[in-house]
């Protein structure tokens, strides 16, 4: 006999159906609930158990109404709430935490009103309601700045909003106190007082509200729609059209979006235990499998688009990609070489090669690594706040080893262990005599936190931090690294498992799904030179011979300069990247005192076709538009080639970026623009066509200005008769609603009489 049938038995019939709504309500829980009421019941009688039911039924919500919401993930929830019912000391208190668990569930995968887990053309659809709402609303703010000016300008604007009490005091008094500043308070249809001699009046000119207030209070409106989402907005130093320009755009919104669904459903698959070595190592199934859709998507639109240079060459951007650092065989060869030729660096001036290994905490970690069981001591931390926790331990290190005035460079790797959670390995050289202290600094921050957990009964253990010797016997310093960077790229270098068992093959997608959906870097050099001249310097390979001897007899370069830049790019072309370190400055030079660095300028519109008018902010350039904007109105800044420093005080560029290319659409036809071809000219101007007059430029206010003009307008959109005016609309639109529905209604059906019908005499 089941709990239920077991329940009817205790009580009368009015107690069956109290019982019975509950359960109906809660069909979920009723067994665990009607379980717990039978023994309840049996011990202490009807009535306590009645007592029972309604405290512990009051806050619980029935599963299935939010399973079936989340219907991917549907089967990961349902075992993460089975285990959570079971885990509970008592039945019905792991009834309780499943229920909260699927309850925050629930409000973290309602992204705004967005379901995480739905596919990318709804995820697409919804930006671009995002985008459209605030342009709307911007749109309608217009409007409401032309009706203030509109009635200022007529004298009726409304008065301020009277006053009430205080709040604290009793409501009766606040009630009549309003009710004595809405009898005294001024109206549009109270006489005005007397006015004397108006020689002795002092008048004050309220200047129109402008177009400026409207982008300020659309920011700000956009802002609140963006913490909703839980999305961080654009940032507050750039320019009131650039923000509402991200704002008001549909690919800033899926951007914003595809990130936040991504990282809250990986975070929930974590949490359901979903993701360790024997389920879904690294990261979800569910994640590796968007991930591989959205590549697929990447791919498909790479290759419906074409690039052409003005020598005629055409390629497809997939193509080019493919010769590109996009290859992981490409990047993993690149990686691999500077690594290499450091280490010969290195060698060459004594340094001594550690490899350390940093772990976080066990509150960042949700499952224990042995068994795969779930960790009691988690925290539920996001593999992104672990990561901020080691980078903030590395600051601290740095800080330590600069007043310290010890010097280290190497390359460090970021890896995820199977539960997601990730792990630092630092390959680092250094002076031998600041080997003992460099190791101790580490130790130190790394075993900070948490001292308890590095001890078991065998002593102190190495799970936070551990520190190896490079030993040249038994292999070099790339070797220790090898088989991480591989297994962090595409593992197709080693065909052996990793710790876990698995293939490098298939652990490789994994883990750049992992690194993707967390926005994690996986590698980075420290203390070495920029990366940016090097492969700038070996954009001018030898077919650029002619044309670098051409840009120097033009130019006129330092002859210092210009020979430290041809030594540089001879060594840069042969692939010698110790060479190259070396004649940079060597390890542990700063930025500033390196003889090349990379040349960014202001980007200018040189093109038969220059947009003078900014679609997404709105703005007409005219003689301004000389300067290339980028897609929110911004001026672009691009990296021309390398500045070579000879001497001090003397300097001279050298241009790398040799090829124009053009993107266009696939199958286009030869020297044709893309861009200008079909696009129609701007529809308005702010000058009149017939005489030409001058560009009239509208005036910006001061930022004072501003808030006192953002200040009336709050005050105006805070009276009554905006609100009058708002609600007259609000029932306009319900009327024109349920007009149009009478009118798609279809016509109620002809009720027949039963009446024998009737034929006059004359027709018989």
């Amino acid at each position: 006999m089941s709990a239920l049938e077991q329940s009817r038995t205790f009580g009368n019939f009015e107690c069956h159906q109290w019982r019975g709504a509950i359960f109906d309500a809660l069909p979920g829980w009723a067994e665990q609930l009607a379980a717990g009421f039978v023994y309840v019941a049996r011990q202490h009688g009807n009535a306590a158990g009645n007592r029972w039911l309604r405290r512990n039924s009051q806050d619980l919500v029935e599963p299935s109404f939010i399973l079936s919401r989340f219907m991917p993930i549907r089967a990961a929830l349902v075992r993460a709430m089975s285990a959570l019912v079971n885990r509970g000391s008592t039945t019905i208190e792991g009834v309780q935490a499943a229920s909260a668990w699927l309850l925050s569930v629930e409000r973290r995968l309602i992204v705004g009103s967005l379901n995480a887990t739905h596919d990318d053309d709804a995820l697409v659809n919804y930006a671009q309601a995002q985008a459209s709402a605030i342009d709307k609303n911007s749109s309608l703010l217009i409007g409401d700045i032309a009706k203030m000016n509109r009635l200022q300008r007529l004298g009726l604007v409304s008065p301020a909003p009277p006053r009430m009490a205080r709040n604290g005091q009793p409501l009766s008094v606040q009630y009549r106190a309003y009710q004595d500043a809405c009898a005294r308070a001024a109206n549009p249809f109270t006489p005005p007082p007397f006015i004397g001699n108006f020689r002795f009046q002092r008048w004050h000119y309220l200047r129109p509200l402008c177009l400026s207030v409207v982008r300020v209070r659309a920011i700000e409106q956009g802002r609140i729609r963006c913490a909703l989402h839980g999305i961080t907005p654009p940032s507050e130093k750039l320019p009131a059209k650039t923000q509402l320009a991200r704002l008001s755009c549909s690919l800033w919104w899926r951007r914003k979006l595809r990130r936040q669904c991504g990282r809250t459903v990986e975070q929930v698959m974590r949490e359901a235990h979903r993701v360790h070595k024997q389920a879904g190592i690294y990261c979800s199934d569910f994640t590796v499998e968007r991930r591989r859709s959205q590549r697929l998507r990447n791919n498909a639109l790479l290759e419906t688009l074409e690039a052409i240079n003005q020598e005629g060459q055409t390629y497809t951007l997939a193509e080019l990609a493919e010769l590109g650092l996009a290859n992981p065989d490409h990047r993993r060869a690149e990686l691999m070489l500077r690594i290499r030729d450091t280490e010969v660096e290195a060698r060459r001036l004594g340094h001594k090669g550690m490899f350390y290994t940093m772990t976080t905490p066990s509150k960042f970690h949700p499952v224990i690594a042995n068994n795969c069981v779930r960790n009691r001591k988690y925290q539920g931390a996001t593999p992104r706040e672990a990561q901020q926790y080691l980078q903030g331990l590395w600051a601290k290190v740095r800080a330590k080893l600069a007043r310290d005035e010890i010097g280290v460079y190497g390359i460090r790797v970021v890896e995820p262990h199977h539960d997601g959670t990730p792990h630092w390995h630092l390959l680092l050289w250094m002076k031998p005599e600041h080997e003992p202290q460099v190791t101790a600094t580490l130790r130190e921050y790394a075993e900070e936190a948490h001292p308890e957990e590095l001890f078991n009964r065998w002593g102190k253990t190495t799970a936070r931090f551990d520190a190896k010797r490079i030993d040249y016997k038994k292999g070099t310093a790339a070797g220790y690294v090898a088989k991480y960077i591989s297994k962090n790229i595409n593992g197709e270098q080693f065909m052996d498992a990793d710790k876990y068992d698995h293939s490098m093959t298939d652990s490789a997608p994994r883990i750049e799904a992992w690194a993707s959906v967390w926005g994690i870097r996986q590698f980075q050099f420290l203390g070495l030179p920029s990366v940016t001249v090097w492969r700038e310097v070996r954009r001018l390979t030898e077919k650029q011979d002619a044309m670098l001897k051409d840009w120097e007899a033009a130019t006129r370069p330092h002859p210092c300069a210009a020979r430290r830049f041809a030594q540089i790019r001879k060594a840069a072309n042969a692939g010698q990247w110790d060479q190259f370190l070396r004649l940079m400055g060597g390890p542990m030079t700063k930025r500033k005192d390196q003889p090349i660095k990379p040349w960014v300028e202001t980007k200018m519109n040189t093109g038969a076709h220059i947009e003078t008018f900014s679609h997404a902010t709105g703005e007409d350039f005219g003689p301004c538009a000389v300067v290339a904007r980028g897609q929110y109105g911004e001026e672009q800044k691009v990296t021309f080639g390398l500045v070579a420093t000879g001497r001090a005080g003397f300097s001279s560029e050298y241009m790398t970026r040799v090829y124009k290319w053009q993107v266009r659409a696939k199958g286009s036809r030869a020297g044709g623009d893309f861009q200008a071809v079909g696009e129609a000219e701007s529809p308005w101007t702010r000058v009149t066509n017939c005489t030409q007059g001058p560009d009239i430029q509208p005036r910006e206010p001061s930022p004072a200005e501003l808030k006192a003009q953002l200040a009336r307008f709050k005050a105006w959109q805070s009276s009554e008769i905006y609100r009058a005016e708002l609600e007259a609309v609000h029932h306009d639109i319900i009327a024109d609603r349920e007009a149009s529905r009478r009118m798609a209604a279809s016509p109620p059906p002809t009720s027949f009489s039963e009446e024998e019908e009737f034929f006059p005499p004359e027709l018989c």
